[in-house]
């Protein structure tokens, strides 16, 4: 990424059906607003008056943004380049439905200017595609990916582990099968359901049963041993690409860079405050409308501790883990000493490893990194005590 460059997020929310594992901001309706929809999301965008500020990659996503057509993507890239200064290597990703991939229509959104696309295949087993609630097959799903390639394009494909009765052979041989369609990225996340949405009832009542932990644990232990006997690098806890493939846009996430999100729905990170637009669809356009400016839901300018928390929390996920030195010029406080006693238990323990540069989960323990990072938000909180203590008594 180019230093002191931000990202770019554009919303999409529309989507032909609601899977029922999905918690996203996204609708089955509206169809016909969609042009009304993206006029907004254009006046959003032009609240940022050209200030030649550089952008080193743009993500649309969704919902189902592969429904668009090719003029509405150019069009939308035009006008971030209108407001921005959009570097000449930017990783340009565009999300896309499987079953809506035609080879036509991908090379339109090539030539559009995107540059990567990212399939949610989650399985190549349509019984477990059925249970998804997916529109696309696993047939389609392999042609889309050979799609990608005629169009040119670098693609992710996003996979699913611990579905409802799947065994650790499947999960194996779905490995085999999306390393044979020679992507670029693979994201393998663990199913998580919140009770609010479909699935999550049905495994709340007993409907559907979700495989063992002992069992998820030798699927992620396998992929981490697939990927790589296949040439991928693990660079994320969910995340592998092949050499120099990783996604720069999720970096910016992970590294807690800067974004600007837009649509409704879209959350932001910019100039050290943060913000989220309206979900609800007919409110955002109308706020767009009558000021150029979206409605939010969430706004904060979050503090030292917050901040702090956030590059701990995000950067952990990262195999490259955290920078000593750029902690420390950041926050004005060795990483070490804020951990404490702490932090010397998780790396006694075998559960974090440091050298003389950065910190990181040791790999073995990734799957559990949520356990660590609880231990790590209260190694930060007992540090926050005892500095406010200490000012406190220095103030008497």
């Amino acid at each position: 990424m180019v230093a002191d460059s931000i990202a770019v997020y554009i919303h999409f929310p529309f989507c032909l059906s609601i899977c029922p594992y999905c918690d996203f901001d996204r609708q089955a309706t509206g169809f016909d607003r969609i042009g009304v929809y993206l006029g907004a999301v254009e006046r959003e965008l032009r609240q940022y008056a050209p200030r030649g500020e550089r952008v080193h990659s743009i993500f649309i996503g969704g919902g189902t943004p592969s429904l668009m057509s090719v003029a509405q993507v150019r069009r939308l890239l035009e006008v971030v380049r209108d407001q921005f200064d959009v570097t000449s290597n930017a990783e340009i990703t565009l999300e896309c439905n499987p079953g809506d991939a035609d080879v036509a229509k991908l090379i339109g959104f090539r030539a559009a200017g995107a540059t990567r696309l990212s399939f949610g295949v989650q399985s190549l087993d349509d019984a477990f595609l059925k249970v998804l609630g997916r529109r696309h097959s696993s047939d389609e799903a392999r042609q889309a990916a050979a799609w990608a390639k005629r169009a040119d394009f670098a693609f992710n494909l996003d996979f699913m582990f611990g579905l409802p009765a799947q065994t650790l052979e499947h999960w194996q041989r779905t490995l085999d099968q999306a390393v044979e369609l020679e992507p670029d990225h693979l994201s393998c996340y663990l199913l998580t359901l919140d009770e609010k949405v479909q699935m999550g009832r049905d495994v709340a009542r007993g409907k559907l049963v979700l495989p063992a932990d002992d069992d998820l644990a030798e699927m992620y232990t396998a992929t981490r041993r697939q990927l790589a006997d296949a040439g991928f690098e693990q660079y994320e806890i969910s995340n592998w690409a092949r050499p120099g493939q990783a996604s720069r846009h999720n970096l910016t996430y992970w590294r807690d860079g800067q974004w600007i999100g837009l649509g409704a729905g879209a959350a932001s990170a910019y100039h050290g405050r943060r913000w989220k637009n309206t979900p609800v669809l007919e409110r955002y356009i109308a706020s767009v409308s009558r000021s150029g400016v979206a409605d939010t839901v969430e706004d904060e300018t979050p503090d030292a501790q917050t901040r702090m928390l956030d590059a701990l929390t995000l950067g952990l996920r990262l195999r490259e883990g955290i920078s000593l030195d750029g902690f420390e010029r950041r926050f004005g406080v060795q990483l070490t000493e804020l951990l404490g006693e702490t932090g010397d238990w998780l790396l006694a323990g075998g559960f974090l490893e440091t050298d003389a540069e950065r910190i990181r989960i040791d790999a073995e323990h990734q799957l559990i990194a949520n356990e660590i990072l609880v231990r790590v938000e209260e190694a930060l909180a007992d540090y926050v005590r005892r500095e406010t203590r200490a000012a406190q008594i220095a103030s008497r």
